[in-house]
């Protein structure tokens, strides 16, 4: 029985260390509010979301960041500008902390 709560004990921290990126960028209320601006508009640009937002637009372009290396968020080039939208993957990003909350509950 041991060896099982040990190799539960893995593999949840394997599934919490693959979620970390998402748990990250999601702790950010300013990132929380892009998310919903993208899911009210489907896509914006940065000047756009700035211009829904109270912080600066380098902080934005932060944020953005931060949302594309989780596979929140991606871009898609309309001439020179970047058009923000959520993720195609994003239900990968959702699976991971799913698959997460299922391996707790039956460890316990």
């Amino acid at each position: 029985m041991e060896n099982r709560e040990c190799s539960n004990k893995e593999l949840i921290l394997q599934k919490f260390k693959l979620s970390t990126p998402i748990f990250q960028a999601l702790g950010d209320v300013n990132r929380q509010q892009i998310i919903a601006l993208l899911l009210e508009q489907t896509s914006l640009n940065v000047n756009q979301i700035t211009e829904r937002m109270d912080i600066s637009r380098p902080a934005i372009s932060h944020h953005l960041k931060i949302l594309r290396q989780a596979n929140l968020i991606e871009f898609k080039k309309n001439g020179t500008e970047k058009y923000y939208c959520l993720s195609t993957n994003i239900r990968d990003s959702l699976q991971l902390i799913k698959d997460l909350i299922v391996t707790v509950e039956e460890s316990n």
